[in-house]
């Protein structure tokens, strides 16, 4: 027993080196960035006629309330030429007839590309004005299905996929497309910041007064949001390590997608999945890549405010990670797989699959041993505070880093609420997710359901004349 409780508090001091090492390495990157990106540069990008072009792919399955809200943020981004591309998955919800309505929809014949598979494609839509839009009504097979059938679909070499639930700011295409104009030979792969839109005044699909969220279960989502992006992702960016471009917010070169076999369908972690077989791929093959993590470009989407919706999400992450580790199990601990397969992959089995379980158990072994007199006082305050702590300063360095960089929250009653959630998430939040975490296990034993998240829509519904208003071409 004091060998295991032993044994915790080593897995706590290397969480707390690893992550620490991680968070200077970001600090590192975030100045490096803000030396060489300035207003100058990105109206070059947006100018110049060598900037690559996009197809946004928006998977939607029952988004009928908010699903216009976000053709209408794409449509009017700042960006030189792009389209967006709906793939409704099956809707129950009237999706399909909502679009059609806003927009102006009418049939088109349009042949299936061959190149990745997919369920059935039953009817494919396009406006009668000139926006670049496109909508394809497909049988119901997931997310990663609707994804596949998007890439086949789309027009352009850059492909960005986003969640129906989302709102990119104006200039975040243009930001997240830097890199691919900057060296477009080895960039593979990039993705944004994702913040929570609820508690934002949200008017036509865009975000016109930005606040945090009234939800507690949804400023705690806040500071891990802030925590995993600013610290965590940007930190392993730079060590050319990135494991995750998330599905709400990634631009990708088609090329190597299709190449790389395109979206799992049988793995619920699919964002992370793609982004590891690029490593994959690329590094067997002696192919110089960049997979890069931006701090600066900016998606809004909304977070679950409700306990059950929360539970079925963490559940979700969990199984995902669980299924990647699993599919990618030869990459772990392999020098072929540099900093990928012997840190970053690492890493994510012991202290984001393992961390919950290891921790709990923790903490479980420290009250037996205190009643049964094997440990004192003094031990059992120690491991409590680094179990309470060995977050905290993780978690406030990210958010130095990410109000240094970008200075979100301007009015300190909004940094110091944000401060005071990050001191209370160690004191009963982590735990609670801790929990519910772990039946992601049971939910890979017994391949369950994860269910849906309800979604409220992010701004009211606003008359279908509104439509023509977005920037044309």
């Amino acid at each position: 027993m004091i060998l295991y409780i032993w044994f915790v508090l080593g897995f706590f001091i290397a969480f707390v080196i690893v992550h620490t090492a991680v968070l200077l390495f970001a600090a590192v990157e975030l100045r490096r960035y803000a030396l060489r990106s300035n207003a100058s540069n990105m109206r070059r990008t947006l100018r110049s006629p060598l900037a690559p072009l996009i197809s946004v792919l928006v998977p939607a399955f029952n988004e009928a309330s908010g699903i216009a809200d976000t053709v209408r943020s794409l449509l009017a981004l700042d960006y030189p030429e792009l389209e967006v591309v709906v793939i409704n998955d099956g809707s129950t919800d009237g999706t399909i007839e909502h679009l059609a309505e806003v927009f102006e929809l009418h049939q088109v014949l349009r042949p299936t590309p061959p190149f990745l598979s997919h369920r059935p494609v039953r009817a494919v839509y396009a406006p009668r004005s000139q926006l670049r839009l496109l909508v394809i009504d497909k049988e119901n097979g997931g997310k990663a299905d609707s994804l596949n059938v998007g890439i086949n679909f789309a027009s352009y070499p850059l492909i960005c996929t986003i969640d129906a639930d989302s709102i990119l700011e104006q200039d975040a295409l243009a930001k997240a497309a830097a890199p691919f104009a900057e060296d477009p030979v080895r960039t593979v792969a990039t993705g944004g910041m994702v913040r929570l839109a609820n508690g934002c005044r949200v008017e036509r699909g865009r975000v016109m007064d930005a606040h945090l969220p009234r939800s507690r279960f949804a400023m705690f989502q806040v500071v891990e949001y802030i925590r995993a992006f600013f610290g965590t992702r940007t930190g392993w960016s730079a060590m050319g390590a990135l494991l995750i471009v998330s599905g709400a917010f990634g631009l990708f070169r088609r090329d190597i997608v299709i190449a790389a076999g395109g979206y799992r369908t049988d793995t619920v972690g699919e964002d992370a999945e793609l982004v590891i077989r690029l490593h994959r791929t690329c590094l067997e093959a002696g192919r110089p890549y960049r997979i890069v993590y931006v701090a600066d470009p900016v998606c809004w989407t909304e977070g679950p405010e409700e306990a059950k919706f929360l539970r079925r999400q963490r559940r979700r992450w969990h199984r995902g990670c669980l299924e990647v580790l699993i599919a990618h199990r030869r990459m772990l601990f392999n020098p072929r797989y540099r900093a990928v397969g012997l840190l970053a992959l690492p890493s994510l089995l012991v202290f984001e699959v393992l961390g919950p379980l290891i921790e709990l158990s923790g903490y479980a072994m420290c009250v037996v041993a205190l009643l049964a007199g094997t440990i004192n006082w003094s031990i059992f305050f120690l491991f409590l505070a680094l179990a309470l702590l060995y977050g905290l300063v993780l978690t406030l360095g990210s958010i130095a880093l990410e109000d240094a960089a970008s200075g979100r929250f301007p009015a300190w009653d909004d940094l110091g609420r944000v401060l005071l959630f990050a001191l209370a998430e160690n004191a009963g939040y982590r735990q609670l997710m801790h929990l519910w975490r772990l039946e992601g296990f049971w939910q890979l034993i017994r391949k369950g359901e994860w269910g849906a998240m309800e979604r409220k829509g992010l701004s009211d519904p606003v008359p279908s004349p509104a439509a023509s208003q977005v920037k044309r071409g």
